[in-house]
């Protein structure tokens, strides 16, 4: 009994250790937008009333007159395609937070995954440490 105790605490188990480096994930690198600023614009409507009198403020100035018109059409589709704008800057800005959420939840996953490992690792040692125990303190009722 006493060749085979000594037998079994001569050698030793042996142990596997596992590395492993946290996986980077490529960043998205996306170019900055500029914001907007809008100039005033001044609007002047022309009717048969007033066009005479505005026409003489203009050109009292001594400067060139050029008059741009939009139909009623016209005017409608200046709206409209505002309008369009803003729903395009609308989607961008809601794509930007999908990013966003997309790399905060990535970032998150990643970190739950590494204090997942560190943790099983260290279940893993102790567990390791308790089995390098002898054949005869494992037998002994008198151990803890």
């Amino acid at each position: 009994m006493i060749l085979i105790s000594l037998a079994a605490c001569s050698t030793a188990p042996q142990r596997i250790e596992v590395s492993s480096k946290p996986v980077t994930k490529p960043e998205l690198i996306l170019p900055s937008v500029d914001t907007v600023n809008m100039r005033k614009i001044e609007w002047i409507i022309l009717t048969e009333d007033n066009m005479e009198e505005e026409l003489a403020k203009w050109t009292s100035g001594g400067k060139p007159l050029a008059i741009f018109a939009l139909t009623a059409k016209g005017y409608e589709n200046l709206g409209l395609n505002f309008s369009d704008v803003r729903a395009l800057v609308q989607q961008q800005q809601a794509i930007i937070l999908a990013y966003e959420n997309y790399y905060k939840a990535a970032n998150t996953a990643l970190d739950n995954a590494e204090i997942s490992r560190q943790q099983e690792e260290a279940k893993d040692a102790a567990e390791a440490a308790q089995g390098n125990t002898s054949l005869v303190d494992r037998l002994n009722p008198f151990n803890d």
